[in-house]
């Protein structure tokens, strides 16, 4: 018969106990909210206030994050950009899509009121443009002539809306003081201004480049045979054309951005389209829009179904 001595140093002590027993449970832990930090960005709905003029690229970017988790629904509202601002800061809307980041102040009043941090997402490099009947004879408009044919109505301009992201980046650019009172021409939306100045053919219409910047897409091509787009002559006498390096390059003059802004916590589905936006596949669609990304890849890449880790 063999007999054990168990000596002082062979029984485990009371704490190596614990840590054994609790072992397992931490580590079931751990896996247990890994799995359901992964299942939050793929299941459920979120709804994201949006600037009209970002439409196109929000429904590329959506489509294909639907594609890749079909259990998540988008709902969207549609805004103009100072609405949607509004909206933020009153926590009525928790995630958007517009054309300028919250400022300090505002992120800070939204994190005093929910105990949240927004995050504004740079994701993607657009532009303001301007544009007329295809039979107008013009090719250009100076910055002199769109501020006095804002202030002075000496032209015929048209915005999308008077709170609008694109009407914001005219203003600011041209640093315009909209005297009280003064009314600004606005219609619904950039098809009802492609519409209006194919028949008003001396009229000019301001919308954002996104709208037909897709010039594969059958619509974007008919519409291209019916309307141009104008260059700008700037400050320096110089004309400046839409074109993704002038963009890019902050070269013409009515550059633009676009960002995700969110108020959530955890890694829901507002994150997951956040970090897949941001992705080369998610930047990649970006660039098949006719945009400039924000994030530059050495390569391209397909756009696949596999999940965004």
């Amino acid at each position: 018969m063999v007999f054990l001595e168990f000596t002082e140093r062979s029984q485990p002590s009371k704490l190596e106990m614990i840590k054994y027993l609790l072992f397992p449970i931490l580590l079931f832990s751990l896996f247990s909210c890994k799995n359901i930090e992964e299942a939050e960005h793929r299941t459920g709905e979120i709804t994201i206030y949006v600037e009209p003029s970002n439409k196109n690229l929000m429904d590329a970017l959506s489509e294909i994050y639907q594609m890749k988790y079909p259990k998540t629904e988008f709902n969207f509202v549609y805004k103009p950009e100072n609405e949607i601002l509004k909206d933020l800061l009153d926590t009525v809307a928790y995630a958007a899509f517009i054309n300028q980041p919250l400022s300090e102040e505002q992120a800070d009043y939204i994190n005093l009121q929910t105990k949240i941090h927004p995050r504004s997402t740079l994701l993607a490099h657009d532009a303001v443009i301007f544009i007329t009947d295809i039979d107008n004879p013009i090719d250009s408009i100076s910055l002199d002539e769109i501020e006095d044919g804002i202030l002075n109505n000496t032209l015929q301009i048209v915005f999308d809306n008077g709170n609008s992201g694109n009407f914001n980046t005219v203003k600011n650019k041209l640093e315009l003081e909209i005297p009280e009172g003064k009314t600004i021409q606005a219609l619904d939306n950039a098809d009802s201004i492609i519409e209006f100045v194919q028949k008003s053919k001396s009229s000019i219409g301001v919308i954002g480049l996104n709208e037909i910047s897709e010039t594969d897409n059958p619509r974007v091509k008919e519409i291209l045979t019916k309307i141009k787009v104008l260059n700008i002559v700037d400050e320096e006498g110089k004309v400046r054309e839409p074109s993704i390096p002038n963009i890019l390059g902050l070269k013409y003059p009515f550059s633009k951005q676009i960002y995700f802004i969110l108020v959530e916590t955890g890694f829901g589905i507002g994150n997951g389209f956040s970090r897949f936006a941001g992705s080369q596949q998610g930047q990649l669609v970006v660039k098949r829009a006719g945009l400039q990304p924000h994030y530059l890849y050495d390569r391209e890449v397909q756009i696949n179904l596999e999940s965004v880790e």
